[in-house]
């Protein structure tokens, strides 16, 4: 019982402290955003048209060696505006910077392509101190009045440097500004991104998480020169989103993301507008789901780990882990909720390890404690049950029915008067050594030796619906070893001794009996008493075996037996019936 408390104690400490890292640490939260990738990446790419609404005309190495060292004449993004808008692209989003003045000239061509395109959006920066803005850097005051919107492109990567989620909104100097996709999303349906804003999930921080399409390369690349070379089919941006941004190495705006370890910032933003346009988010689950998660799977654990052993708790433990990996990834892929799973499985791996090895601690001390206790009168078999099932034990007295058998050599002192000691103790160890081994044959317990004398029962400290039966099976046995051992003795030239045993069933008290310093596992009682006697009789009646009646109606079907007619022994106010065993039948 104090070990299933203990079992308790740490189960429940375990519950206590996933919480309290989960909901006042976040401390599961790098763990978490990697389980994230995980199931990602188990999802696999998306299959879906909506991907080829976007392409990104992209300013990678083979267009640079067509038209030169970067940054180029803005005369050429107004050249690009003007195909793209004639080609019928329905929005166009410049994934570049226009912050500073360059050349007059081609600085106008460019604000001129965008105003008579009305489908461009440009991209205003924002610095940040800590999570607030600090300064804003707007394009050129002509692309800030005649483009179609301005969105921000600022991400903010993990601690792992993996970007997961993307503000929708930025708030400065009193109004608040759209990311660059949400921005694209709106000019794309045609709404307002006030109102869209309603439908996007965002944590208690305000970002939404970026529902990745795929790897690198999910989305459609066009090479800038292309485009300006007129490589491609006519109508082939007709109704999409063009997303122009930078995919050359050498200039940067990279990402890590999930599913890859490099990802150009453009393909970033186009995974994001596809999750805005197509309403494809991701949700976060809500507290009280994570919080029952917790208390339920720890209960769970709670009640069941501490009751079962060590394979069923094993079995148990990784079930429910397997089940929990199961409901977490199927709300991710048919739900698209994001259920966080490491707390709770982090639950069941702790309490598992702590439960199960304090368990095994006491468990192995428990089960040292029972074989010194009882290696000296159990048979290693009921040992072995008393381990697989400890309940089994009192450790006290207790009242119940049991069979009893005393044997004792007669005229042992005459015996050892004629012999010399050694003689003595070496034909004793001998007799009681192969004693002993029949009464452990007979799954007995072997409560002591009184001298020359063995006393042992049965049914205690396991149930044995046979107790009678294995004990007068043991004394006939006993019987028998004595021969063998006799003819032995004589082909020795030793002495001969002989035996008598007495068999006696009924209610008496077993468990461990004595003090706090010395405690013995034995039986008393009136009928404990009875056998003794009845060894005793033997003598009288000339017998070797001799049982009580209580006894012999249990095996009168399975021995040989002769009534003795009826006896008067001490401590019975009521003669007793008794009867000399020869043999089985």
């Amino acid at each position: 019982m104090k070990q299933r408390k203990v079992s308790y104690f740490l189960g429940a400490l375990a519950v206590i402290g996933v919480l309290y890292l989960n909901f006042l640490q976040d401390a599961f939260f790098v763990l978490e955003n990697k389980s994230y990738d995980v199931r990602l990446k188990l999802r696999g790419v998306k299959k879906n048209s909506g991907i080829k609404d976007i392409i990104i005309v992209s300013i990678d190495e083979d267009s640079l060696d067509h038209l030169g060292r970067w940054p180029w004449d803005r005369s050429i993004h107004a050249k690009l505006v003007d195909i793209l808008t004639k080609d019928g692209a329905k929005v166009i989003l410049f994934d570049i910077l226009f912050l500073e003045r360059s050349n007059p000239n081609s600085d106008n061509k460019l604000i001129l392509a965008t105003q008579k395109s009305g489908r461009v959006i440009n991209e205003t920066l924002f610095e940040f101190e800590g999570t607030s803005v600090i300064k804003q850097k707007a394009p050129l005051p002509g692309l800030v009045k005649h483009s179609l919107m301005l969105g921000a492109p600022n991400v903010f990567p993990e601690l792992d440097g993996v970007l997961r989620r993307v503000k929708p909104t930025f708030f400065y100097e009193n109004k608040f500004y759209p990311h660059v996709s949400l921005a694209v999303a709106s000019a794309y349906l045609n709404k307002p991104w006030e109102e869209m804003l309603g439908n996007i999930p965002v944590n208690d921080l305000g970002e939404m998480i970026v529902n990745y399409c795929g790897p690198f390369g999910t989305f459609e690349y066009k090479p800038y020169y292309k485009i300006l070379a007129g490589d491609f089919e006519k109508k082939y941006f007709r109704d999409k989103i063009v997303l122009v941004g930078y995919a050359a190495a050498g200039l940067g705006d990279r990402h890590v993301t999930p599913l890859s370890h490099i990802t150009p910032g453009i393909e970033t933003i186009a995974n994001n507008i596809y999750t805005i346009v197509h309403s494809d988010y991701i949700y976060y689950s809500k507290w009280y789901v994570r919080l029952f998660s917790i208390l339920i799977v720890g209960i769970a654990m709670l009640f069941f780990l501490p009751r079962l052993n060590a394979l069923k708790s094993t079995l148990f433990a990784a079930s429910l882990l397997i089940i929990w990996t199961g409901a977490a990834y199927y709300f991710f892929v048919t739900r698209q909720v994001w259920v966080e799973y490491v707390p709770t499985t982090t639950l069941i791996i702790v309490s598992y390890i702590s439960i199960t090895s304090w368990r095994f601690v006491t468990e192995e001390k428990e089960k040292r404690w029972l074989k010194k206790a009882f290696g000296q009168y159990l048979s290693p078999a009921v040992i072995n049950e008393i381990i697989k099932n400890p309940q089994a034990l009192s450790l006290g007295g207790k009242r119940q029915e049991l069979t009893v058998l005393f044997s004792d050599i007669r005229g042992f002192t005459t015996i050892s008067e004629a012999s010399t000691p050694e003689n003595v103790v070496s034909l004793l160890n001998e007799y009681l050594t192969k004693m002993t081994e029949v009464v452990f044959r007979q799954e007995g317990t072997l409560d002591k030796f009184i001298g020359d004398a063995v006393m042992a029962f049965w049914n205690a400290p396991i149930p044995q619906s046979d107790h009678a039966k294995k004990a007068v099976f043991c004394a006939i046995e006993m019987m028998e070893e004595l021969e063998k051992l006799k003819k032995k003795w004589t082909s020795e030239g030793k002495v001969v001794i002989d035996i008598g045993i007495g068999v006696n069933t009924g209610e008496m008290v077993v468990g461990n009996l004595g003090s706090v310093e010395r405690m013995d596992y034995t039986v008393i009682g009136d009928n404990v008493n009875l056998a003794s006697r009845l060894e005793g009789l033997n003598k009288e009646y000339k017998t070797h075996i001799i049982i009580s009646e209580f006894t012999y109606n249990y095996v009168k079907d399975f021995v040989v037996a002769r009534s003795l007619g009826a006896a008067k022994v001490k401590g019975k106010a009521k003669a007793v019936e008794i009867y000399a065993v020869e043999g089985r039948k």
